[in-house]
């Protein structure tokens, strides 16, 4: 039995406890331990206009609630210019965001007039926009809302999602970090798999598909702006130099000085290149023109770069471009 003395010591605590502030950062801070992941939630807003009838917010307050039926939970800052918008929207878009997509969640992070000018995009359930290169996709109808506190708690059924297998980006203690696997975790099995051939694990046949894979991704683009592959191989050897000789040229292209010349005298002939004569030496050149034909295929190559490496971490990415670049250096 609990005496009388006792009860009173423990209501006495309780209350002392009840009474305690807790210091806002302090407990922000404390929360950054637990590290998460991060997503950029979307939806359509109906009261704006043009490219600003969408909302995009930066958030790691992203959980799972239920599997059947599948829901899924978000908060919101009462604050948020955009609260409005989610609280009326129907359905709302969850991206998880890949681990090379710092940049795209800082951007939604800041407030803006129109956050999804130059954003690549298509749109989903409800129009809730769908970013590109997402590790997952999780498109919700609304169900619930509650009040929590200084936020709204929205609560979504899963009626599509999506995953791609990329590393996500995480969050802890403040910073951006990215996941790799413990060294708990047992031997990841071989994936070459029972049946593989002598081409199956040569780096010859590895890198030579690799590369033809992913200028096959550019292929649909580059015919949709008068290109083939080789014209581009070509003008994308100058992206950002300026200039070079035939001989740079046909080494950054790799392609033959036959092949050379000839898209050569077709992309001089439309006006995207040019030959500027030095005396004995010759620097040919991106045109105006050929720059701006130029920049918007090299940001579809750096997405499709960003979509094919996206399956490994960030210092695996770099330890991959460093390997690439000392086997052409040991081979030329």
């Amino acid at each position: 039995m609990v005496g009388i003395k006792e009860r009173q010591k423990v209501t006495a605590m309780n209350q002392a406890l009840t009474e305690t502030t807790i210091d806002p950062m302090a407990f922000r801070n404390a929360l950054g331990n637990f590290a998460t992941g991060v997503t950029i939630v979307t939806a359509r807003d109906d009261a704006g206009e043009g490219s600003n009838q969408y909302v995009g917010t930066t958030a790691s307050s992203f959980n799972s609630v239920s599997l059947e039926p599948p829901l899924v939970l978000w908060s919101i800052d009462k604050r948020a210019r955009s609260l409005e918008a989610y609280e009326k929207a129907e359905f709302f878009a969850v991206n998880v965001l890949a681990a090379d997509q710092v940049s795209l969640s800082n951007h939604f992070a800041r407030p803006q007039e129109d956050k999804f000018s130059g954003i690549d995009y298509e749109l989903g359930l409800g129009d809730a926009p769908l970013l590109k290169g997402c590790a997952a996709q999780f498109e919700c109808e609304t169900k619930y809302q509650y009040e929590g506190g200084d936020h709204i708690i929205i609560v979504g059924e899963v009626k599509r999602f999506h995953t791609t297998g990329r590393s996500g980006l995480m969050f802890h203690r403040g910073k951006y970090v990215v996941s790799s696997f413990h060294p708990c975790n047992e031997q990841l099995p071989d994936d070459l798999g029972t049946d593989a051939g002598f081409v199956d694990d040569y780096l010859h046949y590895l890198v030579g598909r690799s590369f033809d894979q992913l200028m096959t991704k550019l292929t649909s683009v580059l015919h949709s702006q008068g290109l083939d592959e080789n014209e581009y191989r070509v003008m994308a050897s100058l992206g950002g130099k300026d200039g070079c000789s035939l001989k740079e040229l046909m080494h950054n292209s790799i392609l033959s000085e036959e092949v050379v010349n000839d898209k050569l005298r077709g992309l001089c002939a439309a006006g995207l290149l040019s030959r500027e004569h030095h005396g004995d030496t010759t620097r040919i050149k991106l045109t105006d023109t050929g720059r701006q034909k130029l920049e918007p295929l090299l940001k579809v190559a750096k997405t499709n770069e960003a979509e094919a490496l996206g399956v490994f971490t960030a210092d695996e990415a770099m330890m991959f471009k460093r390997y690439l670049r000392r086997i052409i250096a040991w081979t030329e």
